[in-house]
C-alpha cells in the first residue's frame, strides 16, 4: 500500500453510499498471531451478530464470511504486513475492500451503515511521504518513504579517479583532483534531491549518515530544500545498519508530524481569536463542512467514533485536508474540533441532523 492508493480507498470509502445492509470494516495489529486475530474477530461477528434482524443480519454473515475466509488465507500462507484493514458488505451492492500496510494500526471491529475511515485518514496523516538521504563519502541513497515502507530509491556514487596514463600523481595534484570530485559528488547529490523533491512533491528531508558528510550536504542544499530538513541522524551507515536507520527516520518524521499538529492547533486557536476565520466544537465544525466554508479540518482522535467518522467522512468527501491530532488537552477541551474558514461565519441555528451530531 503507498500514500496514492491510499489516497484512493479513502475517497472511495467517504463516498460509499449507504444501501440498507451493514457494512463491517475491521482493523489489524499483526503483531498477534494470525489465529489469534481470527478469534478476537470470531466472537466480536458472534456478539454483534445479535444486533441485526432480517435481512441485515443475512448480509451481516455474508460480509463476515468474506473477510473470515481472508483471514483464513492469511494464517495459511503468512504475511509480513504490520497490519491489515477489511471493507466487506453484501446486500444489493456488494463491496469488499481489503488492505496491507508496513506500518502499524490500532486494532478496530466495527459495523454501521457506514465505513470506519478515521484510522486510514490518521494513517494518511500521520505517514505522510517524506525523503530520507543516507550519506557517506563514496555515495549518498536517496530514499522517498511510504507509508512506512521504501518506494524509490536513487543511489549516487562518486567519481572514480582518473587513470594516470603511466606518470604519477604529485601529491598537490592528488588532492585537487579528490576536491574535484567531491565537489562534483556533492552537487550530484544535491541535484537528485532536488529532483525527487520537485517531481513528487515531498516536504521533508531527513539527512542521516556521519556528522561532517551530514553538515557538508545539508550546506549545499539551496535554501528551498534546507527549510525541508526536519532532522539530521549523526550515525555511521552501513548496509547491516540501514534498516535501524530507517526506522529511526521513520520515529523522527513521526514526531515532527506531531509537533506540526500541535502548531495547527494553535493557529486554530488564534484564528478563532484573531480574525474569527476558525470554527471550534463539534456543531460549528460540522456546520462549516457542510456548507463548504471550511478549508481545513482539525480532529482529535480522542473523539468518540461515530463523531470522528462523521467529521473525516464529509472532508474527504470534498477534499479538505485533515489534521489528526493526538492528545492535545487544549482542542478536546473545546470539543476535540475545530476548522479553518474560508471566510467568517455569523451565528445562526443548526439545523436538525446538526443537532443529532
Amino acid at each position: 500500500m503507498n500514500y496514492s492508493n491510499l489516497r484512493k480507498s479513502i475517497f472511495a470509502l467517504a463516498n460509499l453510499p449507504d444501501n440498507g445492509s451493514p457494512i463491517v470494516s475491521i482493523y489489524l495489529d499483526h503483531a498477534k498471531p494470525m489465529t489469534q486475530l481470527y478469534e478476537e474477530f470470531t466472537i466480536w461477528r458472534r456478539s454483534i451478530r445479535q444486533t441485526f434482524v432480517g435481512r441485515a443480519k443475512l448480509d451481516f454473515d455474508t460480509a463476515t464470511e468474506r473477510i473470515q475466509a481472508e483471514l483464513i488465507k492469511g494464517a495459511n500462507k503468512g504475511t509480513k504486513a504490520r497490519s491489515s484493514a477489511f471493507f466487506s458488505r453484501a446486500g444489493e451492492h456488494p463491496f469488499f475492500l481489503p488492505l496491507i500496510f508496513k506500518v502499524p494500526l490500532d486494532p478496530l471491529f466495527h459495523a454501521g451503515n457506514y465505513p470506519a475511515i478515521f484510522p486510514l485518514v490518521e494513517l494518511k496523516d500521520r505517514f505522510n511521504r517524506f525523503v530520507v538521504v543516507l550519506t557517506t563519502q563514496e555515495s549518498a541513497r536517496i530514499i522517498e518513504m511510504n507509508l512506512g515502507e521504501t518506494s524509490l530509491e536513487t543511489l549516487a556514487q562518486r567519481p572514480a579517479a582518473r587513470e594516470r596514463n603511466g606518470r604519477e600523481w604529485t601529491r598537490e595534484h592528488y588532492h585537487n583532483q579528490g576536491r574535484e570530485r567531491d565537489r562534483r559528488f556533492l552537487k550530484e547529490k544535491v541535484a537528485m534531491i532536488e529532483q525527487l523533491m520537485s517531481k513528487r512533491g515531498h516536504n521533508a528531508i531527513i539527512i542521516a549518515g556521519e556528522s561532517r558528510y551530514v553538515s557538508r550536504l545539508r550546506d549545499a542544499l539551496p535554501k528551498h530544500l534546507q527549510e525541508k530538513v526536519v532532522d539530521q541522524i549523526r550515525t555511521g551507515i552501513n548496509d547491516e545498519r540501514i534498516h535501524d536507520v530507517l526506522e529511526t527516520a521513520i520515529e523522527s518524521y513521526l514526531q515532527v508530524e506531531h509537533n506540526e499538529s500541535e502548531s495547527t492547533v494553535k493557529k486554530l486557536f488564534r484564528a478563532f481569536r484573531t480574525s474569527g476565520l476558525a470554527a471550534l466544537g463539534l456543531i460549528p465544525t460540522l456546520r462549516a463542512l457542510k456548507h463548504g466554508q471550511a478549508s481545513h479540518l482539525i480532529i482529535s482522535s480522542d473523539l468518540p467514533l461515530s463523531s470522528r467518522e462523521r467529521l473525516v467522512r464529509i472532508a474527504s468527501q470534498h477534499g479538505i485536508p485533515i489534521e489528526t491530532v493526538r492528545n492535545s488537552n487544549l482542542l478536546n477541551e473545546q470539543g476535540g474540533a475545530g476548522a479553518l474558514l474560508r471566510y467568517r461565519t455569523h451565528p445562526d441555528q443548526p439545523g436538525e441532523d446538526e443537532r443529532a451530531a
